[in-house]
Order: structure tokens, then C-alpha cells, then sequence
């Protein structure tokens, strides 16, 4: 009965110092934080592909986060891949024209058949 009882207690000494020596580690280092990184005066050209299906419940979220990016919008494009079957078609395109209409360079490409399911919509947006 002891020998069971020592092995949990150094095992939770163990824990125990563990926690205060990540505690010393912290005060330690917290005041070694980076200096923010030089600002950039060549943004390359970025393309966000969306792909999605039948993500009504989705879409609009995804476009409005997609919309909050911090990045220069000459150098974005985001474009919205669509292979829905249902009311996600116009959930999406109403989202599309919307952030369009706000200036964001978005754009919807809607496919009929489904051939490479959402790899195939990425392939047929790098078109």
C-alpha cells in the first residue's frame, strides 16, 4: 500500500514542479517579445479560392470573414466557386454582388457538372 501511495506522490511532484518551473520560464521571458516585423512595400498578388457546395448556411459567413482581410485589394482576388444544386447559388451570388458592390474584387463561377468534386472547382477557377 505505500509503494503505490510514493509513486503518486512523485508523480505529482513531479507535475508540480513541472507547472513552477513553466511559470519561472515565463516571467523569465516575457519581456523578450520581437520587434514588429519591417512593413512591406511589395505585396504579391494573392487569389482566395472558396470552393463550396450546397453550404447555404456557410457562405455568407465565409465571405464576410474573407472580406475582413487585412490586405491591399489591388493585389486580392477572391473568387467564390460554386457547384450547388440548390438555394445556395443565389445565397452566394446576392453575397458576391454585395462585397462587389463594397469594392472588394470578388467573383462568383458557378460549374454544372461536378467532375473532381472541390478539386475540380479549383482547377476550374486557376482558369
Amino acid at each position: 500500500m505505500i509503494v503505490p501511495y510514493f509513486t503518486v506522490l512523485v508523480v505529482l511532484a513531479m507535475y508540480g514542479l513541472h507547472r513552477y518551473w513553466l511559470v519561472y520560464d515565463y516571467f523569465l521571458y516575457s519581456k523578450n517579445v520581437p520587434p514588429p516585423p519591417p512593413p512591406v512595400t511589395n505585396w504579391p498578388r494573392v487569389t482566395v479560392q472558396l470552393p463550396i457546395f450546397n453550404e447555404r448556411y456557410v457562405i455568407e459567413r465565409l465571405t464576410d470573414a474573407v472580406a475582413r482581410f487585412d490586405y491591399p485589394r489591388e493585389v486580392l482576388d477572391v473568387q467564390v466557386l460554386d457547384d450547388s444544386t440548390d438555394e445556395t447559388q443565389e445565397v452566394a451570388r446576392a453575397c458576391v454582388d454585395r462585397h462587389a458592390a463594397q469594392g472588394m474584387p470578388i467573383t462568383y463561377i458557378h460549374r454544372t457538372n461536378r467532375e473532381g468534386y472541390k478539386a475540380g472547382a479549383l482547377k476550374n477557377g486557376l482558369k
